[in-house]
């Protein structure tokens, strides 16, 4: 299958109705389940392990768990990275009553082996299933030969001597840490949103500025300003600075925002999807005396920005 053909299916229960109607032709698949909330480098690996058996003949499978809660990626963001890297299928789960009554070894047969005919399943050490977590990774090695297929276990992830997970994802990000978030993830930090009107604040002191909603889901990081990539709808990339915040110098509200000044850019994009990348956090949010103040600030927040981005290497190629 290429990129752009990975099919998505929304709870165990569509992926089968796919499979008996005849729009999927599954024989033998390679799965990796977990969460994957933020697919980082620790999750990388056990999509690696799939792709290479994928090369091998199998039908490639991630089988994503949602338990609710904030969102290090959003289901579009996970959806659009994954089908970047080829894999075949990404079946979308929400934790349901289903799954948390189901005893783990009716998992393994009922789900595992009836519905995803896993020949190959990867997962991590500390890969728990089944009602009360009674499932185990060791306990998929255990049923190997009496469900006939092969685990995998691949072992923790780690940078600078910890291992990599998406609580310290979290950490990371609530500290306004995009440098550990990015090694972490192993990828920019993403936010992503559809292009919507905001309060033109912006263009009344010189710097207009792209507003998008992100989901209501999604983990934002603290507010303040930042050096960003914003991928455009039609996959250019414009290099900017991206305030998150309430513009408390220039509103009386309290509505927080995902501002993005685009340096040297011009175009209407609203109504548009796009995706702004964040590298490093330039300061935190500040209360200015006078707009003149404001503007000095943000000019300067635009020339420290440029010069991140343009040392890290990132800067769009003209």
């Amino acid at each position: 299958m290429s990129e752009n053909s990975m099919l998505i299916y929304h709870g165990i229960h569509e992926f089968q109705s796919a499979c008996l109607s005849g729009d999927i032709l599954l024989h033998s698949s390679a799965v990796t389940l977990g969460k994957f909330d933020g697919v980082h480098r620790g999750h990388q690996k056990l999509l690696s392990e799939v792709l290479r058996r994928q090369q091998e003949g199998l039908t490639g499978i991630m089988f994503a768990i949602d338990s609710g809660g904030q969102q290090i990626l959003t289901e579009q963001e996970r959806a659009s990275y994954v089908a970047s890297l080829g894999m075949d299928v990404l079946i979308e789960c929400p934790f349901s009553k289903e799954l948390m009554t189901m005893q783990a070894e009716a998992f393994i047969g009922r789900v595992l082996k009836e519905i995803l005919h896993a020949a190959v399943l990867v997962v991590g050490s500390d890969f728990r299933f089944g009602y009360g977590r009674a499932g185990s990774a060791q306990m998929l090695l255990d049923r190997q030969k009496q469900y006939g297929y092969r685990a995998v276990i691949e072992t923790k992830e780690c940078y600078q001597g910890r291992e990599i997970s998406s609580t310290r994802i979290r950490s990371a990000l609530k500290a306004g840490d995009m440098d550990l978030t990015e090694a972490l993830l192993g990828r920019p930090y993403p936010v992503s949103g559809r292009v919507v009107h905001g309060r033109h604040l912006g263009s009344t002191i010189g710097f207009p500025t792209v507003n998008i909603l992100p989901s209501a889901r999604k983990l934002l990081p603290p507010d303040g300003v930042y050096a960003t990539v914003t991928e455009l709808q039609d996959g250019r990339c414009v290099p900017g600075v991206t305030n998150i915040g309430t513009n408390p110098t220039i509103s009386d509200g309290n509505d927080r925002t995902v501002e993005t000044y685009l340096l040297d850019f011009s175009e209407d994009l609203y109504g548009t999807d796009l995706q702004t990348r964040f590298y490093h956090r330039i300061r935190g949010e500040e209360v200015f005396s006078s707009l003149e103040e404001l503007t000095a600030q943000m000019k300067e927040d635009a020339g420290k920005g440029l010069h991140f981005l343009s040392r890290r290497g990132v800067l769009p190629k003209t």
